[in-house]
């Protein structure tokens, strides 16, 4: 009897620290500029997923309105796949400013090393570490877990104007392919589609020469 009187009043005070302290046991929850949602529905172009809610860059770098003045930038599935095996990820740290189009980041593999190009103008004000720490996460996720920069753009609607969607997005990214199609080997070709879909590593297929070519090329750097 005596404990489950002492159960009784121990259950009690638990009670009444919650109602006096709920904020101590609220669960936490990541901040919005972290957590921005995976762009819903991704339709493939050409062989490529391209979500029509992000916003493209013709060095094929995306951008997408993350709220709050934050725009979140990554590469597109056309670049992960003709990157091949990404090694490590060179990026700015926060604080930097980029203006649009200028360098932004560097991708290092075993063909070698490929500059891409800011999709959008601003200051980083977020990294994201886990795809730094693990590049593979960046061509097995690229518009997802995959992104790596965050920046505050004073005026997000001037960078936007100047980037690609909709109907001009698609057709931007059937003449990338097609003219993939055109600078790589006949031999490279029969894998660099598979199942209507591009392979996930187009760029481990090529000679370091034409990689190097056809990165520069595409990537507009």
């Amino acid at each position: 009897m005596v404990a489950l009187l002492v159960l009784a009043t121990f259950v009690g005070f638990i009670a009444w620290d919650v109602l006096l302290h709920r904020d101590k046991y609220r669960f936490r929850v990541a901040s919005p500029a972290s957590n921005v949602a995976k762009p819903a529905g991704a339709p493939v172009v050409a062989g490529v997923t391209l979500p029509e809610g992000l916003s493209y860059h013709p060095g094929h770098t995306w951008a997408l309105d993350a709220g709050n003045g934050r725009v979140r930038v990554g590469l597109d599935e056309f670049a992960a796949s003709l990157l091949g095996g990404i090694q490590k990820l060179d990026v700015p740290q926060r604080g930097r400013w980029f203006r649009q189009g200028e360098k932004g980041w560097t991708v290092h593999t075993e063909r070698g090393e490929a500059t891409m190009l800011a999709p959008a103008e601003g200051e980083i004000v977020a990294v994201n570490e886990k795809a730094v720490a693990d590049p593979a996460a960046v061509a097995r996720d690229p518009y997802g877990a995959g992104w790596l920069l965050e920046i505050s753009s004073p005026d997000i609607q001037v960078s936007f104007r100047n980037l690609l969607t909709g109907a001009f997005a698609r057709r931007w990214m059937e003449e990338s392919v097609a003219e993939l199609r055109q600078a790589i080997s006949p031999g490279a070709l029969a894998t660099a589609l598979d199942g209507g879909t591009i392979s996930p590593q187009v760029g481990s297929e090529l000679p370091p020469e034409k990689w190097r070519e056809v990165t520069r090329l595409f990537f507009r750097a």
